[in-house]
């Protein structure tokens, strides 16, 4: 019980995510990605107050991502990246006041991009591309003054990003899919 990280990436393991990861209280760094990993991120997740790192990328996740991952309020990176996840992105997300880097890309994500992601104070990356993302950016992303890489193509938004991020971005670490600045 007082494993405080458990690093098991780039394997070939297969079948889902224990829920009973959920009861490792101690645990600040969660690395799963690079395996071939099925079924859903277990919500159990959530419980794990003290996680700071949750790198789940690179597998066949399927389902939503569960909105009780936003209880992990201690996370600095959340990489659900290049799975088969699917639905709208919890806007509990936007609770995650540590969070440095958000990766949803590659996914089949859909709906809007919760407005409760400008909360983010301290986000410096955000990849939402290669989803199935509609509508336009919220504007409340354009108070997120550390922000410095964003990608958002290959989605079906529409729109304009936010001016106030224009003098930040990178631009040649970002791809805002030809929206241009409002």
């Amino acid at each position: 019980a007082s494993l405080t990280a458990l690093y098991l990436n780039n394997n070939q393991l297969s079948g889902e995510i224990p829920a009973e990861l959920g009861d490792l209280a101690n645990l600040t760094a969660l690395w799963l990605y690079g395996n071939q990993l099925s079924g859903e991120i277990p919500p159990e997740l959530g419980n794990l107050a003290d996680l700071t790192n949750l790198w789940l990328d690179d597998n066949q996740l399927t389902g939503e991502i569960p909105s009780e991952l936003g209880n992990l309020a201690s996370l600095t990176a959340l990489s659900l990246s290049g799975n088969q996840l699917n639905g709208a992105i919890p806007p509990e997300l936007g609770n995650l006041a540590s969070l440095t880097a958000l990766y949803l890309n590659n996914n089949q994500l859909s709906g809007e991009i919760p407005s409760e992601l400008g909360n983010l104070a301290d986000l410096s990356m955000l990849w939402l591309s290669e989803n199935q993302l509609d509508g336009e950016l919220p504007p409340e992303l354009g108070s997120l003054s550390n922000l410095s890489v964003l990608y958002i193509q290959e989605n079906a938004l529409s729109g304009c990003v936010p001016g106030s991020l224009e003098t930040q971005l990178e631009t040649a670490f970002s791809n805002l899919g030809g929206l241009p600045f409002c």
